[in-house]
């Protein structure tokens, strides 16, 4: 008996010296921001940062002095924030990001993680959606040639569109080895020089395009076709409203550009300008970082063709595009992948937009609701409940709970959210828009 109870007991210690040793160690983390020196505006309170880890993610919104005090498990974190402010009539964000910052055992509550903000004003033409995942097929398989952009003029006034061009961020996948990630610094190696990859090739139109506010255009990234025909999820690109990046010269992969819609006007194919290898556009179907920008004082040909703005420290042959040019850009993560990286600069997207490929899903900007529901006799034509999120799926929806095309069906103008942040701009949609069944 005297034996049975040492040994009950042996095992109860045993037991509680095992839950002892799983206990999880709070940390107490500071995070302060810093605003550029050359900024007219300064740290503010009930600005939210976030600390985001492997699976876990908590949010503490800043005081007076701009810092946020955080009680978190040993994990290793990446830093953000995103803070949007209105100074003499114009719309800056600010934007800062910092990986791998390590919690763990012996870090100190008087260590003070400095967070740069990068500062960038809004967009007049934004990425409206992205549509690049795939198409499922009617009995088996994936459809990936329906692919398209929705470029959407979120401003008051016209927007020309006579030097703008389409890029991809190089390494294409977010998900594939950068070898620009990181410098000793713990930053991208170009983002002291202020640069983004622009990998294999960029488009460009052949004309002006002129795009009133409110109003979009649509480009297609393979074929422009009618695809319902023998893909019935899939969407038609056959409208001569349409774009398309159509190129045979320079890109001549049958399966992606098998024949431009009949119904395209040719003056409406925007061109390439190519100095990378592959027979099609490497645009990511799982996890695309996808950006437009305006030369300064040069045309998109001769910038396309200067070999002096030549990088291949992704890995990959890219131009060198100054930050300054970046009109807008979204950067997407593959679903469940602990391989991500980022590959966007902080004044261009610091976050991402997770991604689901080969369901027929896109990534769609979200509505921002404020600025929406103050335009004049605007809020009554509004449609609600919006029903395309993918939270489900471990994707996102809008916040809102606006449905935006339903409601510009419906005569209403949108204002889509522009903060350079693609956590707070985009959701994962389960229904490309353009799908009409």
């Amino acid at each position: 008996m005297k034996k049975i109870a040492y040994l009950m007991l042996f095992t109860m210690l045993v037991f509680l010296s095992c839950k002892k040793d799983k206990t999880v160690k709070v940390h107490s983390v500071t995070v302060q921001l810093a605003y550029p020196a050359t900024s007219s505006l300064t740290v503010t309170a009930d600005v939210v940062v976030k600390l985001t880890g492997k699976g876990t993610s908590f949010e503490a919104k800043t005081n007076v002095e701009g810092k946020a005090i955080f009680n978190v498990p040993t994990d290793i974190y990446e830093v953000s924030a995103t803070d949007s402010r209105s100074n003499s009539g114009s719309a800056f964000i600010y934007n800062g990001v910092k990986s791998n910052v390590a919690i763990v055992d012996g870090w100190s509550a008087d260590n003070v993680i400095k967070l740069d903000l990068i500062e960038s004003k809004t967009s007049q033409i934004v990425i409206k959606e992205l549509f690049m995942g795939g198409t499922p097929a009617d009995d088996t398989g994936v459809f990936n040639y329906d692919r398209y952009v929705v470029l959407y003029n979120n401003s008051n006034t016209a927007a020309n569109l006579d030097n703008l061009c389409l890029a991809t961020v190089a390494p294409y996948n977010a998900q594939l080895t950068n070898n620009a990630y990181y410098g000793a610094d713990g930053k991208l190696t170009y983002e002291n020089e202020n640069w983004m990859p622009a990998g294999q090739a960029i488009w460009y139109f052949q004309k002006n395009v002129v795009v009133e506010p409110g109003k979009q255009i649509v480009i297609a990234l393979a074929n422009s076709l009618n695809n319902t025909i023998t893909y019935s999820k899939s969407v038609n690109l056959n409208n001569a409203a349409y774009y398309a990046t159509y190129d045979l010269a320079s890109f001549d992969h049958a399966a992606t550009y098998r024949v431009a819609g009949e119904n395209i006007p040719t003056d409406h194919y925007l061109k390439t300008v190519k100095y990378g290898t592959g027979a099609a556009w490497a645009l990511s179907n799982t996890s695309p970082g996808f950006f437009i920008f305006n030369p300064q004082n040069t045309t998109p040909v001769a910038f396309g063709n200067d070999v002096s703005q030549t990088s291949t420290i992704t890995g990959y042959v890219s131009r060198k595009v100054p930050t300054s040019w970046i009109v807008d850009g979204v950067e997407s993560y593959l679903l469940n992948n602990s391989n991500n990286k980022k590959r966007f600069l902080p004044s261009v997207d610091a976050g991402y937009v997770y991604h689901v490929n080969g369901n027929g899903y896109s990534l769609y900007r979200n509505v921002d609701e404020q600025a929406t529901k103050a335009i004049a006799g605007n809020e009554q034509k509004l449609v609600h409940n919006y029903q395309f999120g993918t939270t489900a799926v471990g994707g996102t929806t809008d916040p809102s709970g606006i449905d935006a095309e339903a409601s510009i069906r419906n005569g209403a103008r949108i204002i889509y959210k522009d903060t350079n942040n693609s956590t707070n701009d985009f959701h994962l949609r389960s229904r490309a828009s353009l799908r009409t069944n």
